[in-house]
C-alpha cells in the first residue's frame, strides 16, 4: 500500500488497508455493504498495522518523520525505503562476504543482524551464546565475540544504530533548508539558495559522520560511537595507550570494548565495496590476465574504505608503488603476468640480476594507466590514472611511470555498464545492431548516412537496425530544423545514445529475469511437492537411504540440480543488479 500510494499516516493506511475492494465486471458482489465494512474492518485492525509498521522500521525498510508543516498537528508519515528492500536481494552474497571476513563467528553475527534488523549487544550476545536456557553461558565465548565486535565495528562490518537513520532524508534537507531559509531577510537569491543548499548538505554529512564517531563534540577519546575503553589498570600505561591510539586505531584494541547497551546493525556499504571490488577484478581478468588481477586485487585493498558511501566514491586514494610492493607476498611470483622476453631484454649482460618487485609493479601501473597510449579517449577506459609528479622506472628499458597511483572507480564502473548494455544489444540484436550503439557511444549524434559510413553498413540496414533500437528504447532520435517551419525534408535527424535511459531499460529486464526465475523455481517445487514433503520429514532426513526408493533420491537429486542451477542464475543477475541500480550516476 505503502509503494502503491506512496507516503502516509497510520489513519489513512488503515482506511486504504481496510477500503472494500472493487470487483471486475461480471463477478459477484459482496453481499451487503454494511457486511463489507464489518469485515473489513475487521481484517485489518489499527494495532495490527502499527506492529507491522514497527517490524518494518525496525528492519529499516519504512522510514517515518514528522514534516515541519505538520508537526504542530502531531501527524506523522511513513514511507517505503526501496533501496532497502532490494537489499534482500543480496543477504546471501552479505554471508559469504562475513565468512570470508571472519570466520563462522562473524556470520552469525551478520546472520542474526539481517533476520532481527537490528539488535542490542547484550541480546546479541544472549543470542549467540545462550542455547539452551538452563546452560551457563561461555565466558570465553562471549569474550571473543565481544572482541570480534569490536573488530567489526572498527573495520565497518557493522555500524551504529541511531534514531536518525529512521528518518526520511529529503525531510532532514527540506527541514534544514527551511529552517535557514527563515533566518534569512528579503527575498531569496539564486546565490543565496546555492549558498543553503550547501550549508544543509554540510550540515546532514557532519550529522551522519557523528553517527560514527560519536555524538559528544568535547569527547577526545577518538572512538566510535558504540566503543568504550576498559578501566584503567596502569594510569601511566594508560595515558602512552590514549597517545598511541590518536595515531593507530589497531594499536588500542586490547584497551577497547564493546557497549552493551548500543544498537547495531549491518553496514552494507562494508559488502558493497567488496562487490565493487570483486566485479573489478574480474574485469580485469576477462581484459589482461589472472596475474594482472590478482595484483588488481591488492591495489584495492591497499584502498581502505571510508564511511562514505562507495557509490559517491570516484577514485580511490592515492596508492603508492612503495607501499604496494609491502603488501605483495613474497612467494608469488608476479613476473608470471608478462612476457619472460621482454622483462629479461635488459638483463641479458647480467644473468644473475632480475627486475625487481618494484619495477615489476611499476610496469602493471603502465599496463592499467595505458601509458603506451597517448589518445584522448584513454582518459575514460584506464583502470589507474597517475596522480603527482614522482615517477619510477619500470621493468622494460625506457619506462617511466607515475610513482603514485588512483583507481577510477566512476571510469571502470561507467564502462563495466556500457559493456553489459552492448552485450545484450548484440544478443539480442544482432553484431551489427552492437557496432552501431559502440559508435554511438563514443562519436555522440550521428545522422544515417554518417553512421553508415562509419560502421561501413548499408543505408537500409542502417536504417532498420536503428528503427528497431529506438522501438526498443535504447537509442533516441534528436530532431534539428533548419528553419522555424520544421519541414521534414529540411530537419536533420540525428541518433543519439540515452545512457540513463538504457540502464533503466536493461535494469527493468534484469527484475523480469529474477521474476521468471522465482517463477520457475515455484513451477518446479510444485511439480514435486509430495516428494518434498516427505524428504521433510525428521524420520526420512535421518535415514535417507532406506526410507526413500531409487526413483525418489534420483527424482529429489534432479530437482535440487535444477534448483542449484536456478541459485546460480540468480546470483548473476542479481550482481548485474546491483552493479547497474547501485551505481546509477
Amino acid at each position: 500500500m505503502l509503494l502503491r500510494r506512496g507516503r502516509l499516516t497510520v489513519s489513512e493506511l488503515v482506511r486504504y488497508l481496510n477500503a472494500s475492494p472493487v470487483l471486475a465486471s461480471g463477478q459477484r458482489t459482496l453481499q451487503r455493504s454494511g457486511c463489507a465494512s464489518k469485515s473489513s474492518s475487521k481484517a485489518f485492525p489499527l494495532r495490527v498495522v502499527q506492529q507491522a509498521l514497527i517490524v518494518l522500521i525496525q528492519h529499516h525498510c519504512v522510514l517515518h518523520s514528522k514534516p515541519s508543516v505538520d508537526a504542530l498537528s502531531g501527524e506523522e508519515f511513513f514511507e517505503i525505503n526501496q533501496e532497502e528492500v532490494l537489499y534482500r536481494l543480496r543477504f546471501g552474497t552479505y554471508l559469504s562476504l562475513a565468512h570470508a571476513w571472519g570466520g563462522d563467528d562473524a556470520q552469525a553475527i551478520v546472520r542474526i543482524l539481517l533476520y532481527h534488523g537490528q539488535m542490542r549487544v547484550a541480546d546479541l550476545l544472549n543470542a549467540l551464546t545462550c542455547s539452551n536456557e538452563t546452560q551457563a553461558p561461555d565466558a570465553n565465548r562471549i569474550a571473543r565475540l565481544r572482541a570480534l565486535l569490536v573488530g567489526m565495528l572498527q573495520e565497518s562490518v557493522v555500524r551504529p544504530s541511531t534514531p536518525v537513520q529512521h528518518v526520511s532524508p529529503l525531510d532532514r534537507q527540506l527541514t534544514l533548508e527551511m529552517s535557514l531559509r527563515k533566518s534569512q531577510k528579503g527575498v531569496p537569491t539564486a546565490k543565496s539558495l546555492r549558498e543553503v543548499k550547501a550549508k544543509v548538505e554540510s550540515i546532514i554529512n557532519e550529522e551522519d559522520y557523528r553517527d560514527w564517531e560519536g555524538t559528544s563534540t568535547g569527547d577526545d577519546d577518538g572512538l566510535r560511537l558504540g566503543l568504550v575503553r576498559k578501566l584503567p589498570i596502569d594510569r601511566n600505561r594508560d595515558k602512552r595507550q590514549k597517545r598511541r591510539s590518536n595515531t593507530d586505531v589497531s594499536e588500542s584494541c586490547d584497551d577497547v570494548d564493546i557497549d552493551s547497551d548500543v544498537w547495531l546493525r549491518v553496514h552494507y556499504d562494508f559488502f558493497h565495496v567488496r562487490m565493487r571490488n570483486d566485479i573489478i577484478v574480474r574485469a580485469v581478468s576477462s581484459r589482461y590476465n589472472s596475474m594482472t588481477s590478482e595484483i588488481m586485487h591488492y591495489m584495492l585493498e591497499t584502498d581502505r574504505p571510508s564511511t562514505v558511501p562507495c557509490e559517491k566514491d570516484e577514485r580511490s586514494r592515492p596508492i603508492s608503488v612503495s607501499a604496494l610492493a609491502h603488501r605483495i607476498p613474497k612467494d608469488i611470483r608476479i613476473q608470471r603476468g608478462f612476457d619472460k622476453r621482454s622483462i629479461m631484454a635488459q638483463y641479458d649482460t647480467k644473468r644473475s640480476a632480475t627486475p625487481s618487485t618494484s619495477e615489476l609493479l611499476a610496469e602493471y601501473v603502465a599496463v592499467l594507466t595505458c601509458n603506451d597510449n597517448i589518445s584522448s579517449s584513454v582518459y575514460s577506459a584506464r583502470f589507474l590514472a597517475p596522480c603527482g609528479s614522482g615517477t619510477v622506472s619500470g621493468a622494460t628499458t625506457g619506462t617511466r611511470v607515475a610513482s603514485t597511483f588512483t583507481v577510477e572507480y566512476v571510469n571502470i564502473i561507467k564502462q563495466l555498464q556500457l559493456d553489459m548494455v552492448r552485450d545484450v544489444v548484440v544478443d539480442r540484436f544482432g553484431s551489427m545492431a552492437g557496432r552501431i550503439f559502440s559508435i554511438l557511444v563514443e562519436k555522440g549524434k550521428l545522422e544515417e548516412k554518417h553512421i553508415s559510413k562509419i560502421g561501413l553498413i548499408s543505408m537500409g540496414e542502417t536504417r532498420d537496425i536503428c528503427s528497431r533500437l529506438f522501438a526498443a528504447s535504447i537509442l533516441s532520435l534528436q530532431e534539428v530544423p533548419k528553419s522555424n517551419e520544421r519541414n521534414p525534408q529540411r530537419t536533420f535527424f540525428l541518433w543519439y545514445v540515452d545512457v540513463v535511459q538504457c540502464k533503466s531499460w536493461l535494469q527493468d529486464q534484469l527484475y523480469r529475469t529474477l521474476i521468471q526465475l522465482s517463477r520457475r523455481r515455484l513451477y518446479e517445487q510444485s511439480q514435486k511437492t509430495s516428494l518434498l514433503r516427505k524428504s521433510e520429514r525428521t524420520d526420512v532426513r535421518e535415514d535417507a537411504n532406506s526410507l526413500l526408493t531409487d526413483w525418489e533420491r534420483n527424482e529429489l537429486a534432479s530437482l535440487h540440480a535444477v534448483e542449484e542451477a536456478i541459485t546460480v542464475a540468480e546470483a548473476r543477475v542479481v550482481r548485474d543488479t546491483f552493479l547497474l541500480q547501485h551505481f546509477c550516476r
